[in-house]
């Protein structure tokens, strides 16, 4: 357990004492503290509440919270230790969250596990829930890691990835960093609802520079999302529909037409999403929205999890000439719906078919059709992908008389099942 504090000494006995009485290791890191603090820390050091590490790292000076959770890593590596988690002095955590966490590691080894902050009803600062959310937005910009809270202070490290995944963020910035960093080198993220207490007794102390962090925040994702569009160590890192890693390797793997083939042969998830990018392609080759269709699929693909180039693919055969048989299929459909007939297409031509005079007086009747046979033809595409990729059931093989691992034969008339 690596607890860094800076001034915390009104919240800080309480929260050793609650670690104390659940018997975990704990590592302090006195940041340069100039209150109370290492009177705190003396009386927790003398007390017999618990038989568990108890160790004080000492800063001279105050060297921001990035450096204190560094020499908390150091040490705990130091001491045999594979896991470190990490909590908040200033009396804001509750440890019972602490201890699911650590649950959880044991579940995933790997992976750093992140206390997500309840937002709902939780009282925090407007303007920390709008950093929060543009940082959690730049971490999946810059890594693919997808987050609700990038800033949180309670969590798990996995020791063995530290070294590579660190960074260079000073203060409140080592948090957001490592998000990053661990997407790029594929350490799973892995997030779990934790309580955050603003309403602390004696009231919260926090040592958040608006303007000076803020910019230094600024400063930070800059120099991540120049570095994002560099290709980076390795290769994207793909779990299930995730995939993070530098921009250049996500775009590679999204696009890549091997994909195809592994959706088409996956899982049943997989295979349900490639039939949706071919549905979704004929409603999109069907929609008369040229000039951003290429926009709008890759918008879709993204949004929904498809492959962009099975969505872009499909949506292509709206160009001529069955982008006129596209036109004219909405034409009547709309007509139908509008008027209750068929339109007169007499004026419609294959020498004329590029003007726009020539469809423009069906207008109404185009863009409403439009949607409606988009819609049927991409349910009909979906159905039949699907139809085709559903997996034949095997049945085990029955075999009468198999001979024993001793050269005799089953008893007669038995049955045994070959995998």
């Amino acid at each position: 357990m690596i607890a860094p504090s800076y001034n915390h000494a009104a919240a800080l006995g309480g929260v050793l004492a609650e670690l104390a009485r659940h018997h975990l290791p704990v590592i302090v890191v006195n940041d340069g503290a100039t209150d109370e603090t290492d009177a705190v820390l003396e009386r927790w050091l003398e007390s017999k509440e618990s038989t568990g590490l108890r160790r004080v790292l000492r800063h001279a000076v105050n060297r921001g919270k990035a450096e204190a959770l560094r020499s908390g890593f150091e040490e705990a590596g130091r001491l045999g230790y594979s896991h470190a988690a990490a909590i908040d002095t200033d009396g804001q955590h509750d440890v019972a969250d602490l201890l699911r966490l650590i649950r959880l590691s044991t579940l995933n080894p790997g992976a750093l596990i992140v206390g997500a902050r309840i937002r709902a009803g939780s009282g925090a600062p407007v303007a920390s829930r709008i950093g929060r959310v543009l940082s959690n937005g730049l971490v999946w910009l810059e890594s693919g890691v997808s987050v609700t809270d990038s800033q949180s202070g309670m969590r798990v490290y996995p020791l063995e990835h530290m070294k590579a995944i660190t960074g260079s963020a000073a203060r409140y910035g080592f948090e957001t960093e490592v998000l990053v960093r661990a997407g790029w080198h594929g350490v799973p993220v892995v997030e779990k609802p934790i309580r955050c207490i603003y309403g602390v007794p004696g009231g919260r102390t926090t040592h958040f520079r608006l303007w000076g962090d803020t910019i230094a925040a600024i400063g930070m994702h800059a120099c991540l999302l120049g570095l994002a569009h560099v290709p980076g160590p390795g290769q994207a890192h793909a779990r299930g529909d995730h995939c993070t890693g530098t921009i250049p390797r996500r775009l590679g793997h999204w696009f890549s037409p091997r994909r195809l083939g592994h959706m088409a042969s996956g899982d049943a998830v997989s295979r349900e999403r490639l039939s949706a990018s071919v549905g979704v392609g004929l409603l999109m080759a069907t929609l008369p929205i040229y000039g951003v269709k290429t926009v709008a699929c890759l918008w879709l693909a993204g949004r929904f999890r498809l492959h962009p180039l099975a969505v872009i693919g499909v949506s292509s055969l709206s160009t001529p000439p069955l982008g006129l048989v596209f036109a004219v299929l909405s034409i009547c459909v709309g007509g139908v719906l509008i008027r209750g007939q068929l339109p007169d297409l007499t004026a419609i031509t294959l020498t004329r078919a590029g003007e726009w005079s020539t469809f423009s007086q069906f207008i109404a009747e185009w863009l409403l059709g439009s949607v409606i046979a988009g819609i049927a033809l991409g349910a009909a595409g979906y159905a039949v992908m699907r139809a085709m990729l559903v997996r034949p059931v095997r049945r085990p093989k029955l075999v009468v008389g198999r001979r024993g691992p001793e050269g005799r034969s089953s008893p007669a008339g038995s049955l045994s099942r070959r995998p």
